[in-house]
């Protein structure tokens, strides 16, 4: 790395602005990628400032609200550094990226940049033909799919769990079984209402387990949901201070820190739960990428469709010893990875 200039690193980190999930995983990409000598020129088009509270910026980051200007300051950039952004995408069938995006990345690459590709995942791979990726995908410096159905429907790559799992409290400091209470419930305001064979299953396990259940919700629209989940299973609708997603993590970084289970179909409901010592039971309509997400960390053996929540709730007792080591081990596969792209970073000259 040139040690006389700082290094002009891009990325993206906009996501959906009312999503939880959406900030926290670019906030650890980001973070992880982060290293002396770095100069980072971050996009955050049409973004609240809500959204941006759950960003840990530095202030001397440059920061762009038009994707011109910042298209702009890479082309004028000395060998940059693109991270590519990390998330959910669904190409569905076109070109991936789409040329006005593809353009800058390989723009920087010929200005002797390299292109970072971490943490990406697909909506649905069995959708996805791995035609449709460009090369400047395919042979950036350091490529990695946040599952295995991702990568194996792309054809490139390799794999290491969302960025997401990277946060949280240490596995050493986690309440034990006594000091949590609660059976936290979060579902997504656009999936169909699970039936009452589901509802009956989640008091069950209440029962079962000697908890208390309450409900919340990562997502603005999943509030309603989250009201009305909590009236139809006798439990507690718990909101969160504001609508900032620093003051929304912080909420249910508590609330599963006190809980015992979190029952989902949110992926980030449940890598955020397991990151505070919850377990992740998911549970959906259509589980498949909540599936493919938690089985990257060898936490998939409880995700199944609303109608296996009474087997989920037989097995829960004999997986509750598997999920510190599972975190720990997701957290190391995301520290390796960052290692990766930081060593990349430093190799251009």
């Amino acid at each position: 790395m040139n040690t006389r200039t700082a290094q002009d690193v891009f990325i993206n980190l906009g996501g959906q602005d009312d999503n939880l999930g959406d900030s926290a995983l670019r906030a650890a990409y980001y973070e992880a990628a982060r290293g002396e000598g770095t100069r980072f020129h971050i996009l955050l088009e049409n973004r609240s400032s809500d959204y941006v509270t759950g960003l840990p910026l530095d202030p001397a980051d440059l920061i762009y609200t038009k994707r011109s200007a910042w298209v702009a300051a890479s082309d004028a950039a000395s060998r940059p550094v693109q991270l590519f952004e990390a998330g959910e995408i669904n190409p569905r069938g076109r070109a991936f990226p789409v040329e006005s995006v593809a353009a800058p990345l390989r723009r920087s690459v010929d200005s002797g940049g390299l292109v970072i590709v971490a943490g990406m995942g697909l909506k649905d791979p069995s959708t996805v033909d791995p035609a449709c990726f460009d090369s400047v995908l395919r042979d950036a410096a350091v490529v990695s799919w946040r599952d295995a159905g991702s990568r194996d429907a792309a054809g490139f790559g390799d794999v290491a769990p969302d960025w997401a799992f990277a946060l949280g409290a240490p596995t050493a400091d986690w309440a034990d079984r006594g000091g949590r209470p609660l059976l936290a419930v979060t579902l997504r305001f656009d999936r169909p209402w699970p039936d009452d064979a589901w509802l009956v299953a989640v008091r069950a396990l209440a029962t079962q387990t000697s908890t208390r259940i309450v409900t919340v919700a990562q997502v603005a629209r999943d509030a309603p949901r989250a009201v009305r989940l909590a009236e139809a299973l006798g439990g507690e609708y718990l909101v969160a201070a504001s609508t900032r997603h620093s003051d929304l993590d912080a909420h249910v970084r508590d609330v599963y820190s006190r809980s015992l289970v979190v029952i989902s179909d949110r992926a980030h409901g449940l890598i955020i739960g397991a990151t505070e010592g919850a377990y992740p039971i998911g549970s959906a309509a259509d589980p498949q990428k909540i599936s493919r997400l938690l089985a990257a960390a060898d936490l998939g053996s409880l995700v199944s469709s609303y109608d296996r929540m009474p087997d989920a709730a037989a097995e829960l007792e004999s997986k509750l010893p598997e999920l510190g080591p599972a975190v720990d081990k997701a957290r190391a596969s995301v520290v390796e990875l960052g290692q990766r792209i930081r060593s990349a970073m430093s190799a251009v000259s």
